[in-house]
């Protein structure tokens, strides 16, 4: 499956240099940079179905994945409001996005990470996953979000 590639400005340390300089691969350092990377990659031939990865450091209390500024928590109402536009928009259909993966430490592993991944899902439409493990560049290929560590994503169904 395609990913398209969403690392946070603060987190490029923790995908490959090869990565980062994809074409799938945007930097983003907010929820605007994550809608025009959206807007540009609806706009792009693609065959199949899209994973839509989000890559960054977690927060130290609860977990919940850091995207620049924004800490992407459901309980934030302008959060939740901004994936609802998303939502709304129908560009997920557009981009035949299969999965939306939030790709920091252990983000599927506390009561507020596993609420937001749930809340997400739900608005969305599609099934959002975290991780179980703190991972790093090891987990990552030049083109995105390894397959052989499938295993340390955990879903919110």
């Amino acid at each position: 499956m395609t990913s398209l590639n969403v690392v946070s400005a603060g987190a490029l340390e923790t995908v490959s240099a090869a990565m980062a300089r994809d074409e799938h691969t945007v930097i983003a350092t907010s929820l605007h940079d994550l809608g025009r990377a959206l807007e540009t990659a609806a706009a792009l031939p693609r065959g199949g179905p899209l994973a839509i990865d989000l890559v960054g450091h977690s927060t130290r209390d609860h977990q919940l994945l850091r995207l620049g500024s924004t800490v992407i928590d459901a309980l934030d109402l302008a959060v939740l409001r901004w994936f609802e536009a998303v939502a709304d928009s129908g560009i997920l259909r557009r981009l035949d996005a299969a999965c939306l993966r939030l790709l920091g430490c252990a983000t599927a592993m506390t009561p507020s990470g596993r609420r937001t991944m749930r809340l997400l899902a739900a608005v969305l439409g599609i099934p959002v996953y975290g991780t179980r493990v703190r991972i790093s560049r090891m987990h990552h290929t030049d083109r995105g979000f390894n397959p052989l560590f499938h295993h340390v994503l955990i879903s919110s169904s």
